[in-house]
């Protein structure tokens, strides 16, 4: 067998067992392969795949190459995705036990940098500029609801459900693929009938049971599209920029407004569907004017 063909095998079988015995959710399990593709392109090039070759030299010299190309959370990427590869190697019998200590710790600093947040008027701007066709419009204006009013995931909107609303009770119950948790959240008026009026106006019809369809007819596959509209919808308000503007931008957003109002971070916490309060704890640093007020005075003097 060849080596391209055999890496792919290989990559497959890798990603029916983080699916299946892993239970990772569909962007960890992307994240997670496309490290493993490049670590077999790394040391085996157009060698056969001999995973017993693989050394302790090569997991740090490819781990800490990847982290020194990376900023801020994306350092830890490289080692935690090798360090779940070297697992499945060692339960398949690929690899001795043992080998998975290799991979390095890359230092990551917890809340070195702020993420990306609107002012409230940016994100009612946002809401408030159409662009497209109206059916278009329609649509991506619910999901900009989602993202500015509820905080939630790219991949949580695609796939929400129709039954997922309770109208009755002006509620909306999120599934997170990333924690395996769910969720009930209110459903604001506005969002609500942000939703109303894309179902009743813009929806295609389908067979289908997600809320959200893309223009192909078909549910979106991926939560690119999403983040993809996000972005366009930014960058139309005049004044933002950045590779970093995008859906995650409207959660980052909403959850320091939630801080700032006076959400605990429990609150606030399970709002956004976080595991740890050290997840949520960053958004303390946006509360610029609470900071201020707790701050110690300068024993320096002017200068």
């Amino acid at each position: 067998m060849r080596r391209a063909a055999q890496s792919e095998q290989w990559l497959t079988e890798y990603d029916q067992h983080l699916s299946r015995v892993c239970g990772s959710a569909d962007a960890t399990r992307y994240i997670q392969g496309r490290f493993a593709r490049l670590f077999i392109e790394q040391r085996f090039g157009t060698e056969v795949l001999d995973w017993s070759a693989v050394a302790a030299d090569d997991i740090v010299r490819f781990v800490t190459g990847q982290a020194a190309a990376r900023q801020g959370f994306g350092r830890k990427k490289p080692g935690n995705a090798i360090r779940s590869m070297l697992r499945f190697l060692v339960t398949s019998g690929a690899v001795a036990d043992g080998l998975q200590a290799a991979v390095p710790r890359v230092r990551q600093w917890k809340h070195a940098a702020l993420p990306r947040k609107l002012t409230p008027d940016q994100v009612e701007q946002v809401l408030a500029t159409p662009s497209g066709m109206p059916a278009t419009w329609l649509r991506n204006r619910a999901i900009l609801m989602l993202l500015a009013r509820l905080g939630l995931r790219a991949k949580e909107i695609v796939d929400l459900e129709l039954d997922a609303v309770d109208w009755s009770e002006a509620q909306i119950r999120i599934k997170s693929t990333k924690t395996h948790s769910e969720r009930v959240l209110p459903l604001a008026q506005e969002v609500g009938a942000a939703l109303v009026e894309y179902l009743q106006k813009a929806r295609p019809e389908t067979i289908s049971r997600r809320i959200f369809i893309g223009a192909s007819g078909k549910p979106f596959a991926s939560a690119s599209p999403v983040s993809a509209l996000a972005r366009r919808a930014l960058l139309r308000i005049g004044g933002l920029k950045g590779p970093r503007l995008a859906a995650h931008t409207f959660r980052h957003t909403a959850a320091s407004m939630m801080v700032q109002s006076g959400a605990t971070f429990k609150q606030t916490a399970d709002v956004l569907g976080h595991r740890s309060l050290t997840t949520t704890a960053i958004y303390a640093k946006l509360d610029v004017a609470s900071l201020a007020a707790v701050a110690l005075p300068w024993q320096g003097g002017s200068l």
